[in-house]
């Protein structure tokens, strides 16, 4: 039977929202190289170059996607910074860990993130400014990254079920090259020593100069899909101070535990349509 007027309609109208989403996940990958131009979107997503444009207009006119006046090249813009940001608030968990960030800052001048599971990718949430500014993977709050890269992400991941690990690395997969030939395999095979030891230790592997570590937050055993992560200059994480400072934020997430129990039902992950 042929499609009415309304149904056609109705299809046309959720291609565009898939397609629309699509640009916007594929500028937030772009955001570590300096954004993504109509010619990467069109390329990267199989789009004519005319479709691409009228998308990234949109987008624009909704402040969700920035472009460079110099480079002519699209970001995500403040709109989706600000959506993000509600929906932490809204969730509880911003407020519920600022005080932890807060005291891990103060108490090691190092930058503390706190990072939460969306779909395959990793958002930062918030962020604690140490005395030393250094880069990151996600640059600031808002800034995402896929499951898999970096150690707040990695500690996310591996506090996961296996199979649904998996099957995150495997979607993940083509992304991985990217960020300094970063595989697959390589992913796969640094989850089962998280587990086991309970954190996630980047020592510059990613970002030259750059060390960080994460403990994933997992009341009674149950992934949240959040982790604290410490970001440092390598040679401000000596082994001695590593010791030193992963009981302290041990303790804060235990904490953050005790008190997100008896309302883990607002961190459980929603399962995917």
């Amino acid at each position: 039977m042929p499609k009415t007027v309304k149904e056609t309609e109705l299809a046309s109208g959720t291609q565009l929202l898939d397609r629309a989403v699509a640009v916007l996940n594929f500028v937030g990958q772009a955001a570590g190289s300096g954004g993504a131009s109509i010619a990467d979107i069109s390329e990267g997503l199989s789009l004519k170059q005319p479709t691409a444009h009228r998308i990234a207009v949109a987008l624009e006119r909704h402040r969700l996607i920035d472009r460079d006046s110099l480079t002519k090249r699209y970001r995500l813009g403040l709109g989706l910074f600000v959506l993000g940001v509600h929906a932490a608030d809204e969730s509880g968990l911003r407020t519920l860990a600022q005080p932890a960030l807060t005291r891990i800052g103060a108490a090691t001048g190092d930058t503390v993130f706190l990072m939460a599971r969306s779909g395959v990718n990793a958002i930062c949430v918030d962020r604690h400014q140490g005395s030393y500014m250094i880069d990151s993977l996600t640059g600031g709050i808002g800034g995402q990254i896929p499951l898999g890269v970096g150690s707040a992400s990695l500690a996310i991941l591996a506090s996961l079920p296996p199979l649904e690990a998996d099957a995150i690395i495997e979607a993940n997969s083509p992304l991985y090259p990217q960020h300094h030939g970063l595989t697959a395999g390589r992913v796969r095979s640094l989850l089962p020593a998280i587990r086991q030891e309970g954190y996630a230790l980047d020592k510059g592997d990613l970002v030259a100069g750059i060390s960080a570590f994460a403990v994933a937050i997992s009341p009674g055993q149950r992934p949240t899909g959040v982790a604290i992560a410490v970001n440092m200059t390598s040679a401000r994480l000596s082994q001695e101070r590593f010791e030193q400072l992963l009981p302290l934020v041990r303790r804060e997430v235990q904490q953050l535990e005790e008190q997100i129990n008896p309302l883990e039902i607002m961190f459980r992950q929603r399962p995917a349509r």
